[in-house]
This record gives C-alpha cells, structure tokens and sequence, in this order.
C-alpha cells in the first residue's frame, strides 16, 4: 500500500448531510420524526423562529451552536426559547438508524417572512442533498418554484420532490393528476418526484401495508439511493461546517468538494415506531 492510499484512508470523512426544505407547515418535521422513528423534531407553530435543527448519530444529546461557532449544552426546555437571531443551528445527537446513514437537517420554513436568507445560504453550502417537501393541496405554488431556483444547481440532481397530504386529495384522479403536473413542471429539477401521506405512515408505522400504500416504503428506498450515490464526503470543516458570523465578515457558501471514498453501509431505516417524546422536548410546525 502506497502513502498516498494510507493518507487516503486515515483521512476523517462524514456521513451525507440531507437537508429537509419546503415551506411552513408542508411537513418537514413530520418526515423526520418518521425518518428518526420517534416524536423527537420539533412540530409547534410556536417554534417557527428557531434555526436549523441538525440531526447527527451520537449518543442522546442537545446542543446549540451560537454565532460565534460555539457549541454548548442546552436542556430541552430551552429550545422554546432559542431564536435563529443568536443561533446557527440547534445539533441533536441520537442513536438511530437513519441517521448511521445520513445526517438529517430540518430547515426552518421558507416561507416565513422573518427568517433571514443568510440562515439558508449558510446551511446550503453545506449539505450534500434535499428533500423539499410541497402539501398536494397547493402543490409547487410559484414561490416554492422561485426559491428552488435560488438553491445551487449541484443540488438538483441531488435532490427529491416529495409531495406531501396526499390523503387530503379525494377527488378521482385528483391524484394522478398533481403528480403528472409536478412530474412535468420540475423536469430537471429534482432526481424523483414522489407522493406520500405522512398522516397515514406515522399512524400504522409498523404495518408494511399501510406504508406501501402511504408512499412511504417507495420514500424511504428513493432516500437511500439517493445517500449512496453520495459517497462519503470528507469531513473538511472544522465544527461541522459553522464559522463565526460577524457583520465585517458576509456569510461565504462554500461548495462541499466531492471526492471518491466507500459507499456508506446500505442501512435501511427499520418499521418506524413512534416512541415517547423525550422529556421537554417541544416542537415546530
């Protein structure tokens, strides 16, 4: 073995970085509670104001990151009190098995006219994937469509479209027709455009049936594709990608640079069952 492979191989590397986006209230944190198994991503109307909520592997733990790239310890009571002003990122660590695969980051609605574009910028340039999520009752509005278009371009081949409350169209074909528009109107923005009912998986998690028919097993088999065409990217930030934000200083965009490395483990996330909330823990919309 060469030392250039040694190097190569002792060189620290991270698990892909997936953002979830789309705009208030379209789902978001309901998938990741799907995706983590548990009632842990914050789902309160209340809680629009907070920053990126980061989900990595690690033991059970709650930290904040402040703009100074700080990360420190908080309780769980205190994310009702933590804004996107003084915070980069809430980082939860959890020892689940989607995230063995991926990191998940849940992204504050794209909608909320409060939140500033930099929070979204400075989380872009980091993330080696999305999953935007659009309700089915008002499907790809022309804002969504103008947001994307402001994402970086790397990602839309790196990206899923999934359209969410599917339950909620009753109309015959309602259905097949909201998901040939999409199909239609996003060519080329997004690798799958794929429907699902959140309210369906996340009521029966434990019965292959009800899963399959909710969209969510197709869901779950797209996102794990997805994550292992990503390779596995280079640590290369320190603090996981957070520097300090001052005014002097205007926010950069890095762009991840992809480089050849092992294919993560195939771990596909096992029947969800919804677990206890843990203590404190509130959530976001």
């Amino acid at each position: 073995m060469t030392t250039h492979d040694t190097a190569a191989q002792s060189a620290p590397t991270r698990r892909p970085r997936i953002a979830l986006m789309g705009e208030f209230s379209a789902g978001k944190s309901t998938l990741a509670n799907l995706l983590l198994g548990q009632d842990v991503s914050p789902v309160k109307v209340t809680a629009t104001q907070l920053p990126p909520v980061w989900y990595a592997h690690g033991p059970r733990a709650l930290h904040r990151v402040d703009n100074s790239g700080t990360e420190e310890p908080i309780p769980p009571e205190a994310l009702d009190g933590i804004s996107h002003r003084e915070t980069q990122a809430v980082r939860i660590r959890l020892e689940t098995e989607v995230l063995e695969f991926c990191d998940l980051i849940d992204m504050p609605g794209t909608a909320d006219p409060n939140m500033p574009q930099a929070v979204w910028d400075r989380m872009l340039g980091r993330v080696d994937g999305v999953v935007w999520c659009t309700p089915a009752t008002q499907a790809w509005r022309q804002s969504e469509a103008a947001l994307w278009e402001q994402v970086p371009h790397r990602l839309y081949a790196r990206s899923l479209l999934l359209i969410t409350r599917m339950d909620k169209l009753h109309a015959p074909g309602d259905r097949d027709r909201v998901l040939a528009r999409l199909r239609r109107e996003t060519d080329g923005l997004f690798t799958r455009v794929l429907p699902i009912s959140l309210t369906e998986a996340i009521a029966d998690p434990d019965n292959p049936d009800t899963l399959k028919a909710s969209g969510a097993d197709l869901f779950v088999e797209s996102l794990v594709e997805l994550v292992e065409s990503l390779g596995q990217p280079p640590a290369g930030e320190a603090n996981d990608g957070f520097e300090p934000i001052t005014p002097a200083a205007p926010l950069a965009r890095p762009e991840p640079v992809a480089t050849p490395g092992v294919v993560p483990r195939r771990v596909v996330p096992r029947r969800i069952r919804a677990r206890p909330r843990p203590e404190g823990v509130t959530g976001r919309a």
